[in-house]
């Protein structure tokens, strides 16, 4: 049997789903103090409810914390942290936003090549764009598809991932 506590906590998660994208981030940012940049609205209600549950029943104990740390000490964890920028609150306390940066950062001036049914395809990496026969596209994929007429992942296209162009 449920508590009242529990089922005030239930119908407050169920509500969440009903907010849009805009309002979850926004929840997201008082429960965390940072801005999240997901867009997956079961992740961020997820997230929210357990915050819920962590304000109304506690956090874990310190002893359970100080044991999952030292079981993580030894393994190769992947660690990104928050950078520090304010973002606008009501309360005026601080909080961070972390940056939305691909892993796989071309730098401006790269010259993607592809042989494409016997042509050559060649595009350079601009600032903000890509260059491919004098005209400048917004993508990757915008290119590729000028270039076969068809849909293309455009890092697909010219090999920058797995399964890519040979």
């Amino acid at each position: 049997m449920k508590t009242k506590k529990q089922l005030h906590l239930d119908q407050a998660g169920q509500a969440l789903y009903a907010l849009s994208m805009p309002e979850l981030r926004e929840r997201f940012a008082e429960c965390y103090g940072y801005v999240t940049t997901s867009r997956q609205k079961r992740h961020l209600v997820s997230r929210i409810r357990w915050a819920m549950q962590r304000d109304a029943f506690g956090d874990i104990s310190d002893a359970a914390r100080n044991k999952a740390l030292a079981i993580a000490d030894d393994r190769d964890v992947r660690e990104r942290f928050p950078h520090n920028r304010p973002v606008s609150a009501d309360d005026g306390s601080p909080a961070v936003t972390i940056a939305y940066r691909p892993k796989d950062v071309l730098l401006p001036g790269t010259v993607l090549r592809r042989s494409y049914q016997g042509d050559d395809v060649r595009v350079l990496v601009l600032e903000n764009g890509f260059e491919w026969k004098g005209q400048i596209f917004k993508s990757l994929s915008a290119v590729a598809r000028a270039v076969t007429g068809t849909r293309w992942n455009g890092r697909l296209f010219f090999g920058l991932t797995k399964g890519g162009a040979q």
